[in-house]
């Protein structure tokens, strides 16, 4: 089978980068600060995803579910995060390859994270080098756009190349990014060495699951 896609659109979180171990720390930090029992790491699979808010309602109690509350988590949450983010956190076993080849092929390539645009932005220029010319556009979450699932930013980003949105694959390690892909009416590619696995990808709609970043060519070759 040959996919016939002319750019691709790449979540962050455990489909470029492991952050897995970086995230967990910075919020463990935060929920200790709270006096509050910080979550194993296997456990920081399932609750990332969606971005910071997301995350601090599923990881505090209800009776913290104020939205003050949830602010000053997620502010102290950004705090810790902001100092340790390039700790532990790596690139996925394949992912310089495919990029690189991706590249000198000349797809138009992107990211498109749930994080906030600083921390998207500079993760990306740290992990790949003369990102802007390797990754355009680098988009996190922003004001003018809501999250993913939301389709908006996916769908600017396709019109930024000048493509219709069947030309782009988008790829993503959860069912966030897949509901992403499908709402868009891009093909939902599914990175299975992400965070959350294989069964959630098919579940929530994976056109095409790929298990290591490299199946990708023989997809497009």
């Amino acid at each position: 089978m040959i996919i016939h896609l002319r750019a691709f659109i790449f979540d962050l979180d455990g489909t470029l980068l492991y952050t897995l171990e970086d995230i967990a720390d910075a919020m463990n930090l935060a929920l200790l600060e709270l006096h509050l029992q910080p979550y194993q790491l296997e456990e920081y699979r399932w609750l990332v995803g969606g971005g910071a808010e997301n995350i601090a309602l599923k990881a505090l109690p209800e009776f913290l579910h104020s939205e003050q509350n949830i602010n000053d988590f997620v502010a102290s949450f950004r705090t810790h995060y902001r100092l340790n983010w390039h700790a532990k956190t790596r690139p996925y076993s394949g992912i310089p390859e495919l990029i690189g080849y991706l590249r000198a092929k000349h797809y138009p390539l992107a990211v498109l994270s749930n994080k906030p645009q600083e921390f998207t932005y500079q993760i990306v220029q740290h992990f790949f080098h003369h990102s802007q010319t390797v990754f355009n556009p680098v988009w996190g979450q922003r004001e003018d756009f809501t999250v993913k699932p939301d389709p908006a930013t996916a769908l600017a980003i396709a019109d930024f190349w000048k493509l219709a949105p069947e030309q782009v694959g988008f790829i993503g390690d959860s069912d966030v990014d897949m509901e992403t892909a499908l709402k868009a009416g891009m093909t939902a590619l599914g990175a299975g060495w992400g965070f959350r696995g294989e069964e959630e990808l098919v579940a929530s709609g994976a056109q095409i699951m790929l298990r290591h970043p490299l199946e990708l060519i023989k997809y497009v070759e």
